[in-house]
């Protein structure tokens, strides 16, 4: 157990001028102890949960937020501490923005305390998050001194990966983590740098040593589930999902990934369905003079047209009767004879008749301007598009049916772990819509770089 999970994680939290210090050893505690965790949520649990009360009690403000945020709840945290004034309530809220990937309203919550040591991180994150790699640079010395060398080379890992320089930056990050063997950024980066351009198994084992650092981001997570998605490990990647759910019941991003990954885990091949089926289809290609059946009947099968046992089922009871000569005991015969099969009259008109309703609903979708328009406006999330495709659209900044028709087959398989399965499942969806994939050259493959699974 960590070191950190001896401390009381509410003597900080209920003092009346709660020390930052002493806050960051109480979440660390509860990022490392079940204990501490379970004691910080019922303390939050007793206090007002109606963020409107803050509003009237800046104590509470401060006390609430301080203890969502020690608690890892960044999002909730921030609306709390927005109706605090105290300095510390400021370095939080703006650490809470940038983590919930909103980096510009970070550096403005933190701009008059950027100069504490408590801020200088998130700032430089923030700048690291915008591309802004000049900022960052200028920071890199004030990050040295107020977090240390790891912390350092891992900015400069940073700069390295939006130049493009894929090797110094794994260099830089592997650099950080001889400093810090547990540095969450240093691992989070290097993990997907990994996954991106070089070693699966590497990068999966670098998303498990992160989640096993005190407080580790909540991207690691979501990013070790996806990839575990994509090995088809759906047990592991729910793990990581309810461990995002436990801490954050709101996270919106892995309650999606879970149904994903719970719909996965619920498919199945029935590879005795398959059989099935094939059986099915010689029962159906059966002569109907294989049967001892009636001369009459017989006969009567002959003038219709009736040849197989497929023939047969298409026909209705009525049909058959209103036949000259075929009467109920010729009925009964042949609906004797396809009960043995576990066939009856009537259900091959009925399966087409499906088949038919289900062509005109598609045939019929996306007809007219308004509707055309609405359909364009679709989001992909409603395509119910698989983990892989849909991580590519993010990729690509695809958000709705009509970006994706705009994007061409080449363009498409350039995104790393898009292939072949992938566009055709993206194709049949369109497909059902009426609609297709633009036309584009032939473009040869090669991955888009210097993306994340997950963006902030």
């Amino acid at each position: 157990m960590n070191e950190s999970a001896t401390v009381d994680v509410l003597v900080a939290l209920e003092k009346n001028q709660p020390v930052l210090d002493e806050v960051i050893e109480a979440r660390d505690a509860a990022g490392s102890d079940p204990n501490a965790r379970k004691k910080l949520q019922a303390f939050i649990a007793s206090l007002p949960s109606d963020v409107e009360a803050a509003r009237q009690d800046k104590a509470l403000a401060l006390k609430k937020g301080l203890a969502l945020w020690a608690a890892g709840r960044e999002s909730e945290a921030a609306g709390w501490l927005e109706h605090a004034t105290a300095k510390i309530a400021r370095i939080v809220r703006g650490r809470c923005l940038v983590a919930c990937g909103f980096p510009a309203a970070g550096l403005e919550v933190l701009a008059d305390v950027a100069s504490e040591p408590q801020a200088v991180e998130a700032v430089a994150e923030a700048r690291a998050n915008l591309g802004d790699t000049d900022g960052v640079r200028k920071a890199i010395d004030a990050v040295r001194s107020a977090e240390g060398a790891a912390t350092a080379s891992y900015f400069l890992g940073r700069i390295a990966e939006f130049e493009g320089d894929r090797e110094s930056a794994s260099r830089h990050y592997r650099e950080a983590l001889e400093a810090n063997s547990s540095h969450a950024g240093a691992l989070f980066r290097l993990a997907f740098h990994e996954y991106t351009f070089g070693d699966e198994d590497e990068a999966v084992e670098l998303y498990v040593r992160c989640l096993e650092s005190p407080r580790p981001p909540i991207n690691a997570y979501l990013n070790l589930g996806n990839v575990y998605e994509d090995r088809g490990e759906m047990s592991k990647a729910l793990d990581c999902y309810n461990a995002v759910i436990d801490a954050d019941p709101t996270n919106a991003r892995a309650r999606l990934f879970r149904g994903d990954a719970l719909a996965s885990l619920n498919m199945f091949y029935d590879e005795d369905l398959e059989r099935r089926a094939d059986r099915r289809s010689q029962v159906l290609r059966l002569p109907v003079t294989d049967f001892e059946l009636s001369v009459r009947s017989r006969n009567c099968l002959a003038k219709m047209g009736v040849r197989t046992l497929g023939d047969l089922v298409q026909r209705t009871e009525q049909e058959l009767l209103s036949y000259k000569n075929f009467g109920e005991t010729s009925l009964q015969e042949i609906k004797d004879i396809l009960a043995q099969k576990g066939l009856r009259l009537g259900m091959g008109r009925e399966e087409v008749a499906r088949d038919d309703q289900a062509r005109t609903i598609l045939e019929g979708i996306g007809t007219g301007e308004a509707d055309k328009r609405k359909l364009l406006q679709k989001p992909l999330t409603e395509l119910e598009l698989s983990v892989r495709s849909r991580h590519c659209m993010n990729v690509l900044g695809l958000k709705t049916v009509g970006d994706l028709i705009e994007r061409s087959e080449p363009e498409l398989m350039t995104i790393k772990n898009f292939g072949q399965t992938s566009l055709n499942e993206v194709k049949q969806k369109l497909a059902e819509l009426g609609l297709t994939l633009a036309a584009g050259p032939e473009i040869p493959a090669m991955p888009i770089e210097g993306l994340e699974i997950i963006e902030e």
